[in-house]
């Protein structure tokens, strides 16, 4: 038989190819609105945190759980994500996960204690952390390899500007209904997901057999977050060598040891220790580290400030992120084509200085700055963060072998959601101790010798005294007036150590990435 008579090969008909086209954006749409959703509840409890504060009496050491636990249980799931979704199906993972979420969302929303919130809100992160990966891949898995880095600089917008625009929708919530709506915002794409996701998601490929999880490995990372951060947020409660605290953070340690033993070991590591033996792939984790650290700091600790400090509403805090939001939605797909053109460490090491000189600006801030001049502020920070995503990947994924790629990158992941968790512990932990701190140096400061203390009582005496009360409530009132304004004072102090804090780990990124810089690129 000649090569003209073999039959040729059936081209797809015309109503094919449209069901294809209806099909791969379909996924798209849910795999884009769900890794919205899940990623803006990363951040939209974070302007609810001073109404939750009062609704249930815990201070900045414990409010920081509910934005700690989220992102702490998020990095473990990441963790175990790719096992799941090959156990036991995308469509399967996908519904259980997304019902998950609403569940925590559920409790969150309805609780009648503190510890009720702080449980929905780790299951909550948990859900997200398994989803999130899975609709990257189930985005990747419906078209050809030339449109992937489209389809990856799409899914980075959406997992990107979510916590950016988490704290506006969370503001609108709380205005127009309560704190407790900010656990509600997500649920009505959450039940539409799960109805799609039924129709677009494919089930378990019975081809590829099953492989066991390191689950020695999951539960050694699981115990060494949780018992850490316990630790750490419960130290200017508890005292830092109370029993309970040193405990909490030896029991920290001792799972950490054991988890790099245990990689080094196990045939199918979850985190491939031995990847760090390039100095260039551990830099490249450490700056991502650092990327989390300083991107879900920010993100938690700039609509708390404004709301305790200059007294902005939960909507008028949210407002003043929303041009920054946009700014970083612009910045990254720029930020990808500059890692492209010229090497990634140098574009990392930018964007890390010009977050570092937003928030040393806004140590400078005060509770009379204009909303205008904090929202340019927090602007110049998210294009610097903007350009901190993209060329960390790329850096990181250029130093690791080919074959570990897939690795590699799920290290990088982890790295960044862990720097998120304790960049929100430590600077909330920073924050109640210079608040602590600053309380008692000018409470030592109100004595009968200060004049302007004696001032303020004699001017706050002389307004009641018109009022008719007698001398000892007068006295009593004018006391407590000061208390409140030393306290005031003390919190604005504390906020402005804390970005000064802030802006010297950036600066500190910024010779990290640098650390990166090769004189060739591969």
């Amino acid at each position: 038989m000649t090569a003209a008579s073999l039959p040729d090969t059936p081209a797809p008909s015309r109503s094919d190819a449209t069901r294809l086209i209806i099909h791969r954006w379909l996924v798209v749409t849910v795999g884009l609105s769900s890794s919205l959703a899940l990623s803006l509840s990363g951040t939209i409890t974070n302007v609810a945190v001073p109404d939750i504060m009062g609704a249930f009496g815990v201070g900045q050491d414990q409010a920081q759980w509910m934005a700690t636990a989220f992102f702490a249980a998020m990095t473990a799931a990441m963790l175990i994500s790719d096992w799941l979704t090959r156990t036991f199906g995308m469509r399967t993972v996908f519904v259980v996960m997304m019902t998950v979420f609403v569940a925590g969302s559920i409790a969150g929303g309805t609780a009648q204690s503190y510890s009720i919130v702080v449980l929905g809100r780790a299951v909550q992160g948990f859900a997200a952390g398994a989803i999130l990966p899975l609709t990257m891949m189930a985005m990747f898995s419906v078209f050809p390899p030339e449109r992937r880095a489209m389809v990856a600089g799409l899914f980075g917008i959406s997992f990107i500007m979510g916590p950016g625009l988490g704290p506006w929708f969370g503001g609108m919530a709380i205005d127009a209904f309560d704190w407790r709506f900010t656990f509600y915002v997500a649920l009505p794409v959450a039940f539409i997901s799960i109805m799609l996701s039924v129709v677009v998601f494919p089930g378990r490929d019975r081809d590829i057999p099953p492989s066991p999880l390191d689950w020695l490995g999951f539960l050694l990372v699981a115990i060494f977050l949780t018992a850490t951060l316990t630790g750490l947020s419960n130290g200017q409660l508890k005292g830092w060598d109370s029993n309970f605290v040193v405990a909490s953070l030896c029991l920290g340690l001792g799972p950490i040891i054991g988890f790099v033993l245990w990689e080094l070991k196990v045939a199918d590591p979850i985190f491939d220790i031995r990847l760090l033996r390039n100095p260039k792939f551990a830099f490249a984790c450490l700056a991502s580290f650092l990327v989390g650290f300083t991107m879900f700091g920010s993100f938690y600790l700039q609509p708390v400030f404004v709301q305790i400090v200059q007294n902005y509403s939960p909507l008028r805090a949210g407002l003043v992120l929303v041009p920054g939001g946009i700014a970083m939605g612009i910045a990254l797909p720029l930020a990808g084509r500059l890692a492209d053109k010229y090497p990634p460490s140098l574009v990392l090491a930018t964007g890390f200085l010009v977050f570092a000189i937003s928030t040393w600006l806004m140590g400078l801030t005060d509770a009379n700055t204009s909303f205008w001049s904090f929202a340019v502020l927090v602007l110049l920070g998210r294009i610097g963060q903007g350009f901190l995503f993209p060329p960390v990947t790329a850096a990181g994924l250029a130093a690791a072998p080919a074959q570990k790629m897939g690795t590699a990158n799920g290290m990088l992941n982890f790295t960044r959601q862990m720097g998120g968790a304790f960049g929100i512990n430590l600077l909330a932990v920073n924050l109640e101790r210079r608040t602590a701190y600053f309380s008692e140096l000018l409470a030592t400061t109100q004595t009968e010798a200060n004049t302007t203390t004696q001032e303020l009582l004699s001017t706050v005496r002389g307004m009641l005294d018109t009022a008719g009360l007698p001398n000892i409530t007068e006295a009593l009132v004018a006391k407590l007036y000061l208390g409140r304004v030393i306290a005031a004072q003390a919190t604005a102090l504390a906020f402005r150590d804390t970005f000064f804090v802030f802006a010297i780990v950036s600066f500190f990124a910024v010779g990290v990435a640098l650390a990166l810089w090769t004189p060739r690129r591969r």
